[in-house]
Protein backbone atom coordinates (compact mmCIF):
# COMPACT_ATOMS: atom_id res chain seq x y z
CA UNK A 1 0.00 0.00 0.00
CA UNK A 2 1.51 3.30 -1.10
CA UNK A 3 0.75 6.21 1.23
CA UNK A 4 1.73 9.75 0.46
CA UNK A 5 3.99 11.67 2.85
CA UNK A 6 1.25 14.08 3.98
CA UNK A 7 -1.00 11.21 5.07
CA UNK A 8 1.91 9.50 6.83
CA UNK A 9 2.75 12.73 8.69
CA UNK A 10 -0.88 13.18 9.75
CA UNK A 11 -1.13 9.63 11.07
CA UNK A 12 2.19 10.00 12.90
CA UNK A 13 1.08 13.30 14.46
CA UNK A 14 -2.26 11.77 15.48
CA UNK A 15 -0.64 8.75 17.14
CA UNK A 16 1.96 10.94 18.85
CA UNK A 17 -0.81 13.23 20.15
CA UNK A 18 -2.72 10.22 21.46
CA UNK A 19 0.37 8.90 23.26
CA UNK A 20 0.99 12.28 24.88
CA UNK A 21 -2.65 12.66 25.88
CA UNK A 22 -2.88 9.15 27.33
CA UNK A 23 0.26 9.38 29.45
CA UNK A 24 -0.09 12.97 30.63
CA UNK A 25 -3.83 12.70 31.26
CA UNK A 26 -3.88 9.28 32.91
CA UNK A 27 -3.29 10.44 36.52
CA UNK A 28 -6.54 12.39 36.57
CA UNK A 29 -8.57 10.52 33.96
CA UNK A 30 -12.25 10.63 34.87
CA UNK A 31 -11.89 13.56 37.27
CA UNK A 32 -14.28 16.47 37.00
CA UNK A 33 -13.01 20.03 36.68
CA UNK A 34 -13.88 20.88 40.30
CA UNK A 35 -11.79 18.01 41.66
CA UNK A 36 -8.84 18.87 39.42
CA UNK A 37 -8.88 22.47 40.59
CA UNK A 38 -9.32 21.50 44.26
CA UNK A 39 -6.61 18.83 44.37
CA UNK A 40 -4.17 19.94 41.67
CA UNK A 41 -4.91 23.54 40.76
CA UNK A 42 -4.10 24.80 37.27
CA UNK A 43 -2.07 22.11 35.54
CA UNK A 44 1.17 23.55 34.24
CA UNK A 45 3.38 20.78 35.63
CA UNK A 46 3.66 16.98 35.51
CA UNK A 47 1.22 15.64 38.08
CA UNK A 48 2.52 12.06 38.10
CA UNK A 49 4.91 12.52 41.02
CA UNK A 50 2.39 14.46 43.09
CA UNK A 51 -0.17 11.65 42.70
CA UNK A 52 2.43 8.85 42.92
CA UNK A 53 1.33 7.66 39.49
CA UNK A 54 3.80 6.02 37.06
CA UNK A 55 4.29 7.84 33.78
CA UNK A 56 4.50 4.72 31.63
CA UNK A 57 2.34 1.64 32.01
CA UNK A 58 0.66 -0.65 29.48
CA UNK A 59 -2.41 1.06 28.08
CA UNK A 60 -5.39 -0.50 26.31
CA UNK A 61 -6.16 2.68 24.35
CA UNK A 62 -2.72 2.70 22.76
CA UNK A 63 -2.43 -1.04 22.29
CA UNK A 64 -5.89 -1.16 20.72
CA UNK A 65 -4.86 1.48 18.21
CA UNK A 66 -2.05 -0.69 16.92
CA UNK A 67 -4.09 -3.89 17.02
CA UNK A 68 -6.67 -2.30 14.75
CA UNK A 69 -3.91 -1.37 12.32
CA UNK A 70 -2.95 -5.06 12.40
CA UNK A 71 -6.52 -5.88 11.33
CA UNK A 72 -6.12 -3.74 8.22
CA UNK A 73 -2.81 -5.39 7.43
CA UNK A 74 -4.10 -8.91 8.13
CA UNK A 75 -7.02 -8.38 5.73
CA UNK A 76 -4.99 -6.78 2.93
CA UNK A 77 -6.17 -3.23 3.67
CA UNK A 78 -9.69 -4.12 2.48
CA UNK A 79 -11.83 -0.97 2.58
CA UNK A 80 -14.83 -3.15 3.46
CA UNK A 81 -13.28 -4.76 6.55
CA UNK A 82 -15.98 -6.05 8.91
CA UNK A 83 -16.39 -5.97 12.68
CA UNK A 84 -16.01 -9.76 12.65
CA UNK A 85 -12.63 -9.50 10.90
CA UNK A 86 -11.48 -6.90 13.43
CA UNK A 87 -12.69 -9.22 16.20
CA UNK A 88 -10.75 -12.11 14.67
CA UNK A 89 -7.62 -9.98 14.61
CA UNK A 90 -8.15 -8.96 18.25
CA UNK A 91 -8.51 -12.64 19.22
CA UNK A 92 -5.38 -13.55 17.27
CA UNK A 93 -3.26 -11.03 19.15
CA UNK A 94 -4.78 -11.16 22.66
CA UNK A 95 -3.38 -13.62 25.16
CA UNK A 96 -6.25 -15.39 26.89
CA UNK A 97 -5.95 -15.65 30.68
CA UNK A 98 -2.82 -13.51 30.74
CA UNK A 99 -2.67 -9.92 31.85
CA UNK A 100 -1.54 -7.75 28.98
CA UNK A 101 -3.81 -4.77 29.44
CA UNK A 102 -5.49 -3.70 32.65
CA UNK A 103 -7.38 -0.62 33.77
CA UNK A 104 -5.08 0.44 36.57
CA UNK A 105 -6.56 -0.19 39.98
CA UNK A 106 -10.00 -1.13 38.69
CA UNK A 107 -9.43 -4.87 38.27
CA UNK A 108 -10.95 -4.89 34.79
CA UNK A 109 -8.86 -6.90 32.36
CA UNK A 110 -9.79 -5.33 29.05
CA UNK A 111 -8.14 -7.96 26.89
CA UNK A 112 -10.01 -10.74 28.68
CA UNK A 113 -13.34 -8.92 28.43
CA UNK A 114 -12.76 -8.16 24.75
CA UNK A 115 -11.69 -11.74 24.01
CA UNK A 116 -14.84 -13.25 25.52
CA UNK A 117 -17.11 -10.54 24.08
CA UNK A 118 -15.81 -11.07 20.54
CA UNK A 119 -15.78 -14.83 20.99
CA UNK A 120 -19.43 -14.82 22.09
CA UNK A 121 -20.89 -12.01 20.00
CA UNK A 122 -19.16 -12.60 16.68
CA UNK A 123 -18.51 -16.36 16.85
CA UNK A 124 -14.92 -15.73 15.85
CA UNK A 125 -13.35 -18.83 17.32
Amino acid sequence: MDLNKTFEDKVYAGVLGKIIGVYLGRPFEGWYYDRIMKELGPINYYVNDKLNFPVHVTDDDLTGTFRFINALKDFNFDKNITAKQIGQTWLNYCLENQTVLAWAGKGILTEESAYHEFETRYSCS
